[in-house]
């Protein structure tokens, strides 16, 4: 399957990487628990975009979730395999992407979130799931007024993952701000927080070298769909 053997390579790179600061075009890779665990609060569907695919790991998961109808993927990077390889931050590169439903990424931090973010939200018929630092939440001036206009509607705060390894590179370093799943949901009325401990996440690891298989994760998006399924029917 094209996206285990994206995946497969992907971290072999990553585990090449880990060393000091930062990743080649801001690209650190995301543990399959961030997608299993937006997954288990949010029923993403339809037609999804992910305009930050890097090695796969958002876009392999959503490609076994039973409510994807169909998925589109980009890179900025060339090497990496993507639909596009255009510059999410840039809104003409979004007048070139599939209409979509959602748009559900992991884009680089700094600078380069609140552009992505923006543009995918004006893309999105219903909304957008990203992964980005709790700290997005501040009102900086490249994201200030958007937040203010589009509050999220959801924010999942979620235990600190190990992207890298120290400076040293003897032992797996967290960054000073833990990782939240932001949602936009359009239709949404309200807002929302949920805090999530790590004994609470199904397949849940500290560092990339703890990682559960790719068959557990995607064990994991199946059972989380037949969950859906009971709940729909009435049954739980």
């Amino acid at each position: 399957m094209w996206f285990q053997k994206c995946l497969v390579c992907g971290l072999k790179r990553l585990c090449l990487q880990f060393a000091t600061g930062r990743h080649p075009l801001n690209f650190y890779g995301s543990p399959s628990w961030f997608t299993t665990e937006l997954l288990r609060h949010v029923k993403l569907s339809g037609v999804i975009g992910e305009p930050c695919v890097g090695h796969g790991a958002i876009a392999s998961l959503l490609s076994v979730w039973p409510y994807t109808k169909q998925m589109w993927t980009n890179d900025i990077d060339p090497h990496l395999a993507a639909d596009y390889h255009l510059d999410a931050t840039l809104s003409d590169s979004w007048a070139k992407f599939p209409d979509c439903d959602w748009i559900c990424t992991n884009p680089p931090y700094s600078e380069f979130a609140a552009p992505i973010i923006k543009n995918a939200y004006q893309k999105a018929r219903v909304g957008v799931a990203a992964f980005l630092l709790t700290s997005f939440l501040e009102p900086c001036d490249d994201r200030a007024d958007f937040l203010q206009q589009h509050p999220p509607s959801l924010v999942i705060i979620m235990p600190r993952f190990c992207f890298r390894k120290d400076k040293r590179g003897s032992r797996w370093a967290t960054d000073n701000v833990t990782i939240s799943c932001f949602v936009w949901d359009k239709s949404a009325t309200g807002q929302q927080i949920i805090i999530r401990p790590k004994s609470a996440i199904a397949g849940f690891y500290k560092n990339p070298e703890q990682a559960i298989s790719q068959e557990r994760a995607e064990e994991i998006v199946q059972a989380l769909a037949k969950l859906n399924e009971v709940i729909a029917k009435g049954e739980l």
